[in-house]
């Protein structure tokens, strides 16, 4: 009876310390995702650039190289799920993902081949992996039942308000002082400070809630049948649709490398993601208020729909502005997906699994993804982009239809 009192203590005391409604705690870890993305930014933004014209990969190689390392950081992301409901803590998870990214950063600046390359994107991927499965199970924790979406809302906010940050400045730095190799080299030396802030923050300033259960204290496997069962059938269909989606969610290097087939310079790459961050973070916090008034599918499907019309700017794309519109597009589509994705699974999700649940999210994510880009990078390579963005089109369409016949969770 006093752990249960001590639980609800907790839980009032965080909500006082919160602004706006919303937690301390989610604040913190939305400003931890900020720094975090202003880092990892400069590995998409220059990816492209550095594959095909440094190291002298193709397309295809752009495909598999972020096929693998998007889809092993989501694999590993549902362990890292399963395994934070087990221990009943959070925070210590996130720290090692962070501190391992600390690493990740500079072996990019040390690669001189495709293959050390590959190991730098896997290792830097893991590491996104193992703590953000924690991290957006902590917010589901933390949110008040009312304010779920706002609070996937902000942290997303945040995190692409991040990435347009570390965007403009991986302009700025290159536009100063010109876009060789060696300058590409350094900045992803310098792309380490942000991560060492996010681990400071998340070391002294998040206190996990005491109500988390551990599923430790359980006989035998953690995770029962009886659990899995518990999600029902249109958890299952909702992570479905979510399947067929991401096979048509190609990374943001294609972007870039769109951009950069109509001869887009160097320097210029950055500008494509942070145009894409502009309009991403304003939408993820807007949707993240509505989406808990509202239905949350109208939401997605309103992000499908943008996603649809983003592959078709891209594939009719003939000038570097109409790359930019596709960017804008895109950035709207994800701001009114990525926080709408979680909200989703938490409110399906009984709340002694919910990291294993959005586990299993992201293990669909990671067979959709690794798909999407394999796929993306071979029709680029052998039959063109506007074939590649094409197909993605068709595929978008597909999930479209498919978000409409979502049914609301029936609260009981």
């Amino acid at each position: 009876m006093n752990n249960k009192n001590n639980a609800q203590l907790s839980i009032l005391e965080e909500k006082k310390g919160g602004v706006f409604g919303l937690p301390k705690t989610i604040w913190i870890v939305s400003i931890v995702s900020f720094f975090s993305n202003s880092s990892s930014v400069v590995i998409t933004a220059f990816s492209p650039e550095f594959i095909i014209n440094i190291l002298k990969g193709s397309d295809a190689d752009i495909g598999y190289i972020r096929g693998l390392s998007e889809g092993l950081s989501y694999l590993v992301k549902m362990f890292s799920g399963v395994f934070s409901d087990w221990l009943g803590k959070r925070k210590i998870l996130m720290l090692i993902g962070y501190s391992c990214a600390v690493f990740a950063k500079p072996m990019f600046a040390l690669c001189r081949g495709l293959g050390m390359y590959i190991s730098a994107q896997v290792l830097e991927r893991v590491t996104n992996g193992l703590r953000d499965t924690p991290r957006d199970a902590l917010i589901a924790d933390c949110a008040p039942r009312e304010l779920k979406g706002a609070s996937y809302g902000v942290r997303q906010s945040c995190a692409f308000l991040g990435s347009m940050v570390g965007a403009i400045a991986g302009f700025l730095i290159l536009q100063h002082f010109g876009g060789s190799e060696f300058i590409v080299r350094i900045i992803y030396i310098f792309a380490m400070i942000p991560i060492l802030i996010a681990v400071l923050l998340i070391y002294f300033g998040i206190k996990e809630p005491k109500n988390i259960t551990r599923l430790k204290d359980r006989k035998g496997f953690p995770i029962k049948k009886a659990d899995v069962k518990q999600l029902g059938n249109d958890f299952w269909y909702y992570i479905f649709i979510c399947f067929i989606f991401m096979c048509s969610r190609y990374s943001e290097s294609f972007l870039i490398r769109r951009a950069q087939l109509l001869e887009m310079k160097v320097q210029y790459a950055p500008l494509v993601l942070a145009l894409m961050y502009l309009f991403n973070s304003p939408v993820s916090r807007i949707v993240g208020d509505w989406s808990d008034k509202h239905e949350r599918k109208l939401f997605l499907a309103f992000g499908f729909c943008m996603m649809l019309v983003s592959c078709i700017v891209m594939a009719l794309a003939t000038e570097i502005w109409h790359v930019m519109l596709g960017a804008a597009i895109y950035g709207i589509h994800y701001g009114a997906t990525q926080g709408t994705f979680y909200a989703m699974v938490s409110d399906y999700s009984p709340p002694h699994i919910k990291g294993t649940s959005i586990g299993i999210f992201n293990l669909v994510c990671c067979v959709g993804m690794c798909i999407s880009n394999v796929i993306t990078g071979e029709l680029c390579k052998n039959y063109g982009a506007e074939t590649a963005f094409l197909i993605n089109s068709a595929i978008t369409f597909v999930a479209v239809v498919g978000v409409m016949f979502i049914r609301k969770k029936k609260t009981k």
